[in-house]
């Protein structure tokens, strides 16, 4: 995992960030559907680790072992026999399948603020990377924006780490959070969701199989809780408690960090 440590930072966008998105993607504002992030504003966030990269077949697999979990889908466990396989990101995981994941990790599904800032940091930057437009070195966007070929191993960006260094905020798979899609407080547009808001479980992450709407670090996307497809999975997040950097279990954990 990697630490963000606690303050503010800038969540959401406006119209003008919209368009400078629409312009680098080669889209129409309206095809973003950017209204759902509005509006952009400074959130407070205590400090908490997130997963570096997304969780792994292989990762879910001990999950599996150890639980004796069915999962809903045969799409990450037909690679569990397949060594080179096991880094894959989870797929077609279902929203109760993230939470008892992150559970049975001993950790959580991240809010939407907690995944954006790990995706954005403090500065308002529109991608994890910065403010220029995506490319293949960033993230398994798919040559030329073309839809590729599945999902790719975790972490195979480095150029397109967010500030704090977590991998593959965009592209690859998309992520469950923990939170319904309702309008943000003070959504100036809030109007346009009203036929569909809190019937949907967020994710994040704008997967290569959605394509580039989906390719900027403030994008809200949605599925049923119960709905799941091969380009979702999860990341999760672990908020340390109070004076944990100062403890024998932190030092304990750096160590088997560095070992790792």
């Amino acid at each position: 995992m990697v630490y963000v440590p606690a303050g503010e930072f800038i969540m959401g966008i406006d119209e003008a960030d919209a368009r400078k998105i629409a312009t680098d993607l080669g889209l129409k504002v309206d095809q973003l559907w950017a209204w759902e992030a509005f509006p952009k504003r400074s959130v407070y966030l205590d400090g908490y680790f997130i997963d570096r990269c997304e969780v792994t077949v292989g990762q879910l697999r001990k999950f599996v072992q150890a639980t004796g979990i069915v999962l809903k889908s045969k799409e990450s466990s037909r690679h569990f026999d397949v060594p080179e396989h096991l880094l894959f990101p989870a797929a077609e995981i279902t929203w109760d399948e993230a939470k008892r994941y992150a559970q049975w990790a001993g950790k959580s599904l991240p809010t939407e603020a907690q995944w954006e800032k790990a995706a954005r940091g403090s500065d308002g930057r529109i991608y994890p990377w910065g403010n220029s437009p995506p490319t293949a070195e960033y993230g398994h966007f798919g040559p030329m924006f073309q839809q590729p070929a599945l999902y790719v191993q975790v972490g195979g960006h480095p150029k397109g780490a967010s500030p704090y260094g977590a991998l593959d905020m965009l592209g690859n798979q998309y992520e469950w959070t923990s939170e319904m899609n309702l309008p943000y407080p003070g959504n100036p547009q809030a109007e346009k969701m009203k036929d569909y808001a809190g019937t949907c479980v967020v994710l994040r992450g704008g997967s290569w199989y959605h394509g580039k709407v989906g390719f900027y670090a403030a994008k809200r996307f949605g599925l049923l809780p119960n709905e799941t497809y091969y380009h979702v999975g999860m990341r999760t997040v672990w908020v340390p408690p109070p004076g944990y950097f100062k403890s024998e279990s932190f030092k304990k954990d750096q160590a088997a960090a560095m070992d790792f």
